[in-house]
């Protein structure tokens, strides 16, 4: 199968062709042929260099450039395109000298026109003062660079021919023309914008500066970008004053009489702090003041600080730079490695004072009340701050040693800070106080369980005991009881003449086996618990009443009201034998028709109801005991108390007695 051979791009021609293309498209090393003028070479020998045509100009990478290519040649570049820093570049195969020829004329522009990719690399020309200069080739510098400022902005000047520095430029309004080229970040975005001139000729001088800038009328600072005349507009401007403060970086505050303001050196040393100088600089407004900008100084005749301005908290924000005096609490204190932060409050206003190096106190503690010199640097925060408000958003106050500091009142112990600490330790101390009472209620409850277990398990051992003697007494003593009982009667039956003397002897031997046998049974009802582990509580008390009441003709009638649920063993006994000493005085003692007994299951209680319609009795002189001898009301009131049950006994004499016995089931 035939392939179709690819076409090839055609060949760029022109500058204006090699800049429209994009990063991908120059990467693909499109051919290139073009002819212009050498604007710009950094040296003689192997240099980058740039050419200029009638549409634009490009730039060629480093390469050993051919007799006669130099500043003004007329050449012919044969190449291929690559993606350079901020645009297409050509990487030159072959470069050919035709001849010389003129320089294209420069393009006036201005600082924003530079940062165009139309004016990168052409030859532009810019009007603008000087505010630097440096030949530096210990560090690489070996060309004289220049610092302008044009349009409210800083560009620099390479003059790449020429290696001594130039002081008399500094504050002399130029004209440069040079080769505009932008230094680029690795995405290919401008950030500082550079003109590259061939040598001095490329600087013209518009309007010199002062020959000796110290000799120019000093003026107050509070003039500095006031009025018209004070000095030619973005000129240097001298002051005379006195160093309030000095700040690491090369800045200093000065003050004279009218306020103080921040100057930024153009290189070490600084003056000593109290120190009166005169200082040259170029004027430019700051974040809410005028500053000094790349200034010089030199000493001055007089010394000593200025006196503090005394004001308050919400006055000092209209003396921004001075040095001013004030009161103020501490509300909070921050000690960094070189600085130390005193957050301070004064009425509404809220305000900070910065001690450098570090230095604390242990008397400025928050609540402390105290007197502080220091500058005052106001802060003006947001936009809508000066825009909207129009005024600044705080201050700040700048303090120069500890002794600027004098303590007021020293800080009540129980500042806010010691009473949270304090309420957190109360807080904690009650935490483990209330925990230790709550691991004592713990192991009270469980010991507390522990012994009720305990005492269930004895109380079980003890109903076995029990049963076990009821059933020992069921089968020897009750059996024989009845069986001489019954021999008893079968003889009564065949003796039918006897003596009247034998008769009664016989008469009462059967009367006591019958009390014995009731006896019997009594103590086996009192000893056995099993019909309480086959009938449950409900039917062992109406088992027994029903037992109870058979012999004597007696009514009896039993109710449950409610779930009937199971009770603790001990609880479940108690109440059948409160239940079984109930219904036994009833039977005994009332002379009743009729005996209804009752449990009520309510949530959380279980309630045993025993009533009569005998003859009832006056319940406070009843004595203990029943005529029977047994336990009789005493009985019931002692079971009663031992489960914690609350007891009430109802009864009038001709109106029936009610017992009723209520005990908790949780």
């Amino acid at each position: 199968m035939a392939t179709v051979a690819r076409a090839e791009p055609p060949q760029l021609r022109t500058a204006a062709a090699v800049q429209a293309l994009g990063p991908e498209a120059a990467a693909e090393r499109r051919d290139v042929r073009l002819r212009g003028v050498v604007t710009f070479t950094w040296h003689t020998g192997t240099s980058e260099f740039t050419v200029q045509d009638g549409t634009g100009a490009v730039l060629l990478p480093t390469v050993p450039l051919p007799r006669g290519c130099r500043v003004g040649a007329e050449v012919e570049v044969e190449g291929r395109t690559e993606a350079g820093g901020f645009g297409p570049i050509v990487q030159p195969e072959v470069v050919r000298v035709l001849g010389e020829s003129a320089l294209p004329p420069p393009v006036p522009t201005t600082y924003e026109g530079l940062l165009t990719p139309e004016l990168h690399g052409r030859r532009v020309e810019i009007i603008g003062i000087v505010r630097g200069q440096r030949v530096n080739p210990e560090l690489g510098l070996n060309w004289l660079a220049l610092e302008i400022a044009a349009g409210g902005a800083r560009l620099t000047v390479n003059v790449t021919h020429e290696i001594t520095g130039h002081p008399e430029l500094i504050d002399a309004r130029v004209k440069v023309r040079g080769v505009n080229l932008h230094a680029s970040d690795p995405h290919q975005q401008a950030f500082l914008p550079m003109i590259c001139a061939h040598d001095l000729g490329d600087i013209e001088v518009v309007e010199p500066a002062p020959a000796q800038p110290f000799d120019q009328r000093a003026v107050p600072l509070s003039a500095l970008l006031r009025s018209a005349d004070m000095a030619r507009s973005g000129h240097r401007a001298r002051v005379r004053g006195t160093v309030i403060l000095v700040r690491e970086g090369g800045s200093l505050f000065l003050q004279d009489a009218t306020r103080g303001i921040q100057v930024f050196l153009r290189e070490a040393p600084l003056p000593a702090l109290h120190e009166t100088v005169d200082v040259v600089g170029f004027p430019e407004p700051g974040v809410f003041s005028p500053v000094l900008r790349d200034a010089d100084w030199r000493p001055s005749e007089g010394t000593g600080s200025p006196e503090a301005l005394d004001v308050t908290a919400a006055e000092a924000m209209r003396h921004d730079g001075r040095l001013i005096r004030l009161e103020a609490r501490v509300a909070h204190l921050l000690a960094q490695p070189d600085r130390t932060v005193l957050m301070l409050e004064e009425g509404p206003a809220r305000f900070r004072a910065v001690l450098p190096e570090g230095e604390t106190s242990r008397r400025w503690l928050p609540g402390s009340r105290l007197r502080l010199t220091g500058v005052c640097e106001v802060t003006v925060g947001g936009w809508e701050s000066i825009v909207t408000h129009r005024r600044p958003e705080g201050f700040s106050l700048l303090l120069r040693r500890a002794g600027d500091i004098a303590v007021l009142r020293r800080a009540p112990f129980w500042t806010a800070e010691r009473l949270a600490w304090g309420a957190t330790a109360a807080a904690a101390l009650a935490a483990a106080m209330l925990g230790t009472v709550w691991a004592r209620s713990r192991r009270r409850l469980r010991e507390a369980l522990e012994a009720r277990e305990v005492a269930r398990a004895e109380f079980s051992a003890i109903l076995n005991e029990r049963g076990r003697i009821s059933r020992e007494i069921h089968d020897t003593l009750a059996q024989g009881f009845a069986g001489i009982s019954a021999q008893l009667e079968a003889l009564s039956d065949r003796l039918v003449s006897v003596p009247d003397d034998a008769r009664q002897h016989l008469d009462l031997a059967k009367e006591l086996v019958r009390e014995s046998l009731a006896e019997a049974r009594r103590s086996v009802w009192n000893l056995r618990a099993q019909s309480l582990d086959e009938h449950g509580l409900a039917g062992a008390i109406e088992r027994l009443g029903r037992h109870l009441t058979a012999t004597d003709g007696i009514d009896f009638s039993f109710r449950v009201e409610g779930t009937s649920r199971d009770l603790p063993p001990d609880v479940e006994n108690s109440l059948l034998r409160i239940a079984q000493e109930a219904i036994a005085n009833a039977v005994r003692h009332s002379g009743a028709r009729h005996v209804a007994a009752g449990l009520r299951y309510d949530r959380g209680q279980v309630t045993l109801e025993v009533e009569d319609d005998g003859r009832g009795f006056d319940s406070g002189g009843h004595p203990a005991g029943g005529r029977d001898g047994g336990f009789g009301l005493s009985g019931i009131r002692e079971r009663a108390e031992a489960m914690h049950a609350a007891l009430q006994i109802q009864s009038r004499r001709g109106e029936g007695t009610r017992i009723e016995v209520a005990v908790g089931s949780e």
